[in-house]
């Protein structure tokens, strides 16, 4: 695994009630009834974490369902013989851990802040009373998890048939912040995601970097200009 593991404190920080409605609607909560709103906020908490702490372990009984307020979390797995897989890098914005929480099944990958990261959490009790109390919920996070299957089928069809630049692309504008069109990633991390190794996709960063489309520094890729890079993922 890429480094010591840090396990965060978990301990909460502070409720959420004082969170602008538009941060709180966001993912499944995106048109949410007021009601549902209102439960959530009332219930849920925030949780802190540093740069590298693991946020669950792959295996771990569900805990929480998490939005991420700050920061991003690396969604991985690690092999046998110790190498990291990176599934998935979530933004600001996004909620993730739901499966679990449906399922009552133990945690499918790893779970780590990228930088200093805030998550909002809801427990299990809390998310299972919520959607109890309002039976919307359910239907919002089903609507959720579609949608991510759409994505996942849209990213093994491009596996199959895009070229590698293309899926790269596609992925950093899938990852990056809308605000300023920043992801925190590794050129490592990035070449799991597309299947490909950290030589090959140094390459085709480096071509990028010296073309204008981004710049490059440690663990970090600024996309200069977004619109080559969708006209690139578009192939």
């Amino acid at each position: 695994m890429k480094g010591d593991v840090k396990r965060g404190s978990r301990a909460a920080v502070e409720p959420v009630r004082t969170l602008p409605r538009s941060v709180l609607a966001s993912g499944w909560l995106r048109n949410a009834p007021p009601g549902v709103l209102d439960a959530v906020a009332n219930a849920a908490r925030r949780l802190r974490f540093g740069d590298g702490e693991m946020i669950f372990a792959r295996g771990d009984p569900p805990t929480y369902f998490c939005m991420v307020l700050a920061g991003r979390v690396r969604m991985s797995r690690v092999s046998t013989g110790g190498r990291e897989s990176v599934y998935s890098v979530i933004g600001r914005g996004r909620w993730f851990g739901e499966i679990s929480l449906l399922d009552g099944k133990p945690r499918t990958h790893d779970a780590f802040a990228v930088g200093n990261t805030e998550l909002m959490v809801l427990s299990q009790r809390d998310f299972h009373r919520i959607l109890g109390a309002h039976p919307v919920g359910m239907q919002l996070i089903v609507q959720q998890i579609c949608a991510r299957l759409r994505v996942a089928f849209d990213h093994a069809q491009s596996a199959a048939q895009a070229p590698i630049d293309a899926r790269m692309a596609a992925r950093l504008l899938e990852l990056a912040d809308r605000t300023d069109h920043v992801v925190r990633i590794s050129a490592e991390d990035l070449g799991d995601m597309v299947n490909r190794s950290r030589q090959t996709v140094a390459k085709y960063l480096q071509a990028w970097e010296d073309a204008g489309l981004i710049r490059r520094e440690y663990r970090q890729i600024e996309l200069l200009d977004p619109a080559a890079l969708k006209r690139l993922a578009r192939r």
